[in-house]
């Protein structure tokens, strides 16, 4: 079974309208491939502080939405939207490796005589 997987780098993505009019990943290039994004399966905002400073303005705030998505693949992938000041920049954080697929037929029943 493959481990999963770290990146933390930056990603082309392209996005998609919901019913409700934002936008959520679409699809994304890793390497030479496109990965398709299945469903979105959890979606959350991150304005916390980046660094060990000690003093904190707002300035210094992380503005992140993260999105943990499973590919037409079958994998899980995290990514998240970079969007302090005025840039929007996406990442990959992880892969997760692909589900094991069955081996045999369910309940190691065999087919034929």
């Amino acid at each position: 079974m493959r481990e999963e997987r770290f990146f933390g780098r930056r990603v082309t993505v392209t996005c998609r309208e919901d019913t409700a009019g934002f936008l959520l990943p679409a699809e994304f290039v890793l390497g030479e491939d496109v990965v398709r994004i299945a469903e979105v399966l959890r979606q959350w905002h991150d304005s916390g502080f980046a660094g060990t400073s000690r003093r904190r303005t707002w300035l210094e705030r992380r503005h992140r939405t993260h999105y943990r998505v499973r590919g037409e693949d079958g994998r899980i992938y995290d990514l998240y939207v970079d969007r302090t000041g005025a840039r929007r920049e996406w990442y990959l954080l992880r892969r997760a490796p692909r589900p094991q697929q069955p081996s045999g037929p369910p309940g190691g029943e065999r087919t034929g005589t």
